[in-house]
């Protein structure tokens, strides 16, 4: 039985490279894909009323798979390492409170409840966090995670000074608006429509200021909004430069390391390419990296080092 746990958490939580892991993997991301379709599809009525049987079918099947592998999930999650194994039960707990546990759970739970007859259209569109499954097989999506999380104090600065000038905003086209168009800006709160779309440079058009005061404000919002508005997506563009960075230097140190001997074994091969998947570095750009490291293994292995205080001579061979 620990066997087989652990040949599970193998393929379910570290993507196991023989053929059945990919099998099990490849079958969970097409049904989560199909499902997300299935869903998307089945919200226009006429094809609801004609498919309703099929649809609802296809949802119980899932519904059971998505089920027994968050289960399988849970179970397995002991195998992370020895302290886990010796407290199964505050692991699993543990386990199933981290993000990716609770996206399964919720992935799941809105199904239930239409089954048992709350059938609400919320619950129906709730149905759609199964996309968010896929980002355990997409390492664009968990690249993505991974820098969000790490930028996540300057996002929410970025955003907490948007809101203030948003505020603002709303403030002054009140003053200066808020008597000659009372329906759109004779609060605060009314203006704030038009200020969030003002400055995040969205401008529907539905609402505008008609005085020469109100649209010099207008002018000056678009202007500071343009740099407040791409300053969220500034950070996210220097954060997946700087993650690209150090997973590509971490790349290249395994490389070095693998290739002090002057060649790759079948093991350090097999390595090699899980850590490139893992990573996220292209074929082309991992060839490239094996060239450089060999260029400058071969250039350390020539170099003489001269210590400056004595004079003696070091070669690394």
């Amino acid at each position: 039985m620990e066997k087989i746990r652990w040949w599970l958490y193998q393929v379910l939580e570290k993507n196991q490279k023989d053929f059945f892991s990919n099998l099990i993997n490849i079958t969970l991301v097409l049904l989560i894909v199909l499902n997300v379709i299935a869903i998307i599809i089945s919200s226009e009525k006429e094809i609801l009323i004609h498919f309703d049987g099929f649809f609802h079918v296809f949802e119980i099947i899932t519904l059971i798979i998505f089920t027994l592998e968050y289960m399988t999930r849970i179970w397995v999650s002991v195998e992370k390492n020895k302290k886990d194994r010796l407290q199964p039960l505050m692991s699993r707990l543990r386990y199933m409170l981290t993000p990716m546990s609770l996206i399964d759970l919720f992935a799941i739970l809105p199904s239930y409840f239409l089954l048992f007859g709350t059938d609400l259209l919320v619950l129906r569109a709730l149905r759609l966090i199964r996309v968010f499954k896929l980002t355990r097989y997409s390492s664009s999506m968990e690249l993505l995670i991974i820098v969000t999380k790490q930028e996540i104090d300057k996002m929410l600065s970025a955003i907490f000074v948007l809101l203030i000038l948003i505020v603002i905003s709303a403030t002054g086209i009140h003053i200066v608006e808020g008597d000659v168009q009372p329906e759109d800006f004779g609060s605060i709160p009314r203006a704030l429509w038009w200020a969030t779309v003002t400055l995040t440079t969205v401008g529907y058009g539905d609402v505008v200021p008609v005085t020469a005061l109100g649209k010099t404000l207008g002018i000056i919002i678009v202007i500071i909004g343009i740099g407040m508005a791409a300053l969220p997506a500034g950070i996210l563009a220097a954060g997946f430069t700087s993650e690209i960075s150090r997973r590509r230097e971490r790349f290249k140190t395994a490389i070095l390391a693998w290739l002090d001997d002057g060649t790759f074994d079948k093991h350090e091969k097999v390595e090699f390419v899980a850590l490139r998947k893992e990573l996220g570095v292209g074929r082309s750009d991992a060839a490239l990296m094996i060239r450089e490291a060999r260029r400058e293994i071969k250039k350390l292995r020539h170099v003489n080092y001269n210590c400056p205080k004595c004079g003696y001579n070091f070669k690394q061979r």
